[in-house]
């Protein structure tokens, strides 16, 4: 009676810790309907991870636990195949539940795909849909003002400052008012917050952000994505030219705590970069130029990855085996000191402590600003880059990557 009673306890207790699991599960219930060309398989990524599942009969499916609030992505096998151009398309998934994702391969899932689930996965993608209508009437009227070529011109070109003022303009005019129709609506919702984390970083001004903020409700501003928002305008406060950098400890890749401090009179070069980022590290070649020409003259270059994942930092570091100062950024340092907005980022800092220039982005032909500052400070021109085949060349500076969904 005794072992009856006791195989009773075991299975009420196996099926009670099942269906608490099953109520902290993500399920993802997909279909993509059309000619896969062969390929069934698709992917669901993160920076960090990647899941794959087969397609069959035009249906496939996820399932893992929920840990916290999470944007991943699906990328179909076929898309590798051919000269089929990916936009990405993810899913927010800011709670357990089942998600169903439709879509069809003639029309792309960044165009079409449905999502349909928790709300906040919902309100997401109506925001993604939405802001990419009011992002292409912008751009069609820039190319109307200033030429189809607009997104071409560089910081130095005389024009930039006549295309960004009618960028900023048309943002606020067409797409700052999708945001705040989000938050207006759903002030308690993740959507609101998540899209300030990304979005909400790359527009409008100082006010404007604090105006938004102040639309979510409490509870989502104490949230990651509204904390990682409201730190991202405590950077702006912090990092204009003439603000003093107060000291901030992170780990070097030995797990050794380094103190900003210690770089105290010094001119030091801060780069902000991910092992992830492509352009960060196509400008490294450059930045050893710059090191060469400078080291041993009271001056330093202090490396910060914004890396969520510690191994993928490791191994880039490894890899690259750059000659200077390595740390991870674990603390936000990114945003509530520096604002950054994209990678790769770079600000220069005086011996007192002062921000003295800042790029976002970077040019491999050299003489970019802060160059031209580092000249001017130490008497002394970063050699232009060694000659190289006309056709590996870069052809003009190489943007950053935005933050839009870090």
């Amino acid at each position: 009676m005794k072992r009856i009673l006791f195989c009773l306890a075991a299975l009420i207790s196996g099926l009670i810790s099942w269906a608490q699991s099953g109520k902290n599960m993500v399920i993802i219930k997909g279909t993509l309907k059309g000619d896969l060309k062969g390929y069934p398989k698709i992917y669901l990524m993160t920076r960090s991870n990647t899941d794959s599942a087969i397609i069959t009969n035009g249906e496939y499916s996820f399932s893992f636990p929920f840990e916290q609030p999470v944007f991943k992505s699906l990328f179909p096998e076929y898309l590798r195949h051919g000269n089929t151009m990916y936009q990405p398309f993810g899913i927010l998934i800011a709670e357990p539940g089942t998600y169903y994702v439709n879509a069809e391969t003639s029309t792309g899932m960044a165009r079409s795909a449905e999502v349909k689930g928790p709300q906040a996965a919902e309100l997401y993608r109506k925001f993604e849909q939405e802001s990419s209508a009011a992002q292409m009437t912008i751009s069609k009227t820039l190319a109307a003002i200033h030429g189809q070529n607009w997104y071409r011109v560089d910081e130095k070109d005389p024009a930039h400052a006549a295309v960004q003022k009618s960028r900023d303009s048309l943002q606020d005019l067409l797409y700052i008012p999708v945001i705040e129709q989000l938050l207006k609506k759903h002030p308690d919702s993740y959507a609101g917050a998540f899209v300030l984390s990304g979005s909400g970083r790359q527009i409008g001004t100082l006010e404007k952000k604090e105006q938004l903020l102040g639309l979510l409700s409490k509870k989502m501003q104490q949230s990651d994505a509204g904390k990682k928002f409201s730190d991202h305008i405590q950077g702006i406060k912090n990092s204009g030219i003439g603000k003093q950098v107060k000291n901030f400890v992170l780990p070097d890749p030995q797990d050794k705590d380094f103190s900003f401090d210690q770089l105290k009179g010094k001119y030091v070069l801060i780069d902000f970069w991910a092992s992830w980022c492509a352009p960060c590290r196509q400008s490294f070649p450059r930045m050893r130029e710059v090191y060469a020409t400078y080291k041993g003259k009271d001056f330093e270059i202090y490396s910060i990855s914004i890396d969520e994942n510690k191994s993928a930092w490791l191994k880039a570091v490894k890899d690259e085996n750059n000659p200077w100062l390595q740390t991870l950024d674990n603390q936000n340092i990114s945003q509530s000191r520096f604002a950054v907005t994209g990678v790769p980022s770079t600000f220069l800092i005086s011996p007192d402590g002062k921000i003295i220039a800042s790029e976002v982005g970077f040019d491999p032909k050299g003489g970019s600003l802060i160059e031209q500052k580092l000249a001017e400070l130490f008497g002394k021109k970063v050699p232009s880059p060694a000659a190289v085949e006309e056709k590996k060349k870069p052809a003009a500076p190489v943007k950053a990557i935005p933050m839009t969904r870090m």
